[in-house]
């Protein structure tokens, strides 16, 4: 027996299953070891990734620019240790339904600032950048977000296990809500299409930058752009490939709610006729939708408590905040449409 099966005490273990059963494990892992990292730093430990340990943080738009290793750590290492006897509580056999709900609270509470707070635009402009094979952004303050990032994750998909409802006995899946399926695809074509066209004016503005015509900014701005550019090593391809990314990006949306994104055309060397596997689509663009909606907060964070004008260069970014978050909602719908529920009319033996 596998040790899901011993978990379990079933044979025949699905793979859906099998990930939901560790997923609680795999995030009380995470606490363990980011705790104990937290408490190194508490306790005088080199390397705090945040506030003063992050020199660029200031610059990049950072909520935390303020945190001291002392008392962030603490803090840090109390959410660990509360994610982490939370996560561990809801294998417990004798976890009834309230206080598996209050469990997924706790996780849904360390779990937000880990994703919305701790990261910031560079988790996105280093990922736009590593597209391009452009690594030299990325240093420890960077991969500690990504790793905080990947640990709320873990956290909020404990969560969301713990809060997806009733299964059936037999099948092990949830039951089906009537009305379900339409409810959700009509929210995700609506979310889909603010997620498409949101990007457009900054791919756009980028895209006439590159050829010189300088789009809400002036000729210098352009001038120091393209330096910019070269001095990272960024050939002529790369630099305008750069806009091309959010139109892909923008055109691979669709498929949260067209029929291609659930079954590959026919026309496709072969794969055509194949379904689409849910986690080939739903894990990159929850990736992205984290990422964007991180970046997204930036230019709110200086025009509204700092007072700061929009400039002609920043007046796209504003739309990457509703871009993030008609992202996640889109992704969310086509997960739900796409999950396999129980209808009631199970014909599979009890486990």
């Amino acid at each position: 027996m596998t040790a899901t099966e011993v978990v379990t005490g079933r044979r025949g273990v699905g793979v859906a299953e099998r990930l939901r059963i560790l997923l609680p494990y795999a995030a009380a892992l995470w606490c363990l070891g980011y705790g104990t990292l937290a408490v190194y730093w508490a306790s005088g430990g080199a390397g705090f990734p945040l506030g003063v340990g992050d020199p660029r943080g200031g610059d990049m738009g950072s909520w935390l620019v303020a945190a001291e290793p002392g008392s962030a750590g603490l803090v840090i290492a109390f959410g660990c240790a509360a994610g982490l006897v939370a996560a561990l509580r809801t294998r417990s056999p004798q976890t009834g339904r309230v206080p598996r709900r209050a469990a997924a609270v706790v996780l849904l509470v360390v779990a937000a600032p880990l994703l919305l707070v701790v990261p910031d635009v560079r988790v996105l402009q280093s990922m736009a950048y590593g597209l391009q094979g452009y690594v030299g952004l990325v240093d420890w303050p960077v991969v500690n977000q990504l790793l905080c990032a990947f640990g709320g994750a873990l956290l909020a998909g404990t969560a969301a296990s713990l809060l997806s409802g009733p299964r059936c006995p037999r099948c092990d899946r949830p039951h089906a809500e009537p009305g379900s399926a339409a409810r959700w695809a009509r929210i995700g074509r609506w979310a889909t299409a603010v997620a498409v066209v949101a990007p457009l004016p900054y791919a756009v503005q980028r895209a006439v930058w590159v050829l010189g015509v300088p789009l809400g900014v002036d000729r210098q701005f352009i001038r120091d752009l393209l330096a910019d550019m070269e001095s990272k090593g960024l050939g002529p391809l790369v630099v305008y490939s750069l806009p091309l990314s959010a139109v892909a990006g923008a055109l691979l949306t669709l498929g949260l709610s067209m029929r291609w994104g659930t079954v590959l055309p026919r026309w496709v060397p072969y794969l055509g006729g194949r379904r689409v596997p849910v986690a080939l689509a739903v894990i990159p663009a929850t990736v992205v939708a984290v990422a964007v909606t991180t970046a997204g907060m930036a230019p709110y964070q200086q025009i509204i408590p700092d007072g700061l004008p929009v400039t002609g260069s920043g007046a796209p970014a504003l739309l990457w905040l509703p871009w993030g978050i008609a992202l996640g909602l889109a992704t969310l719908a086509y997960h739900r449409r796409r999950l396999e529920t129980c209808s009631g009319s199970c014909s599979r033996s009890p486990r």
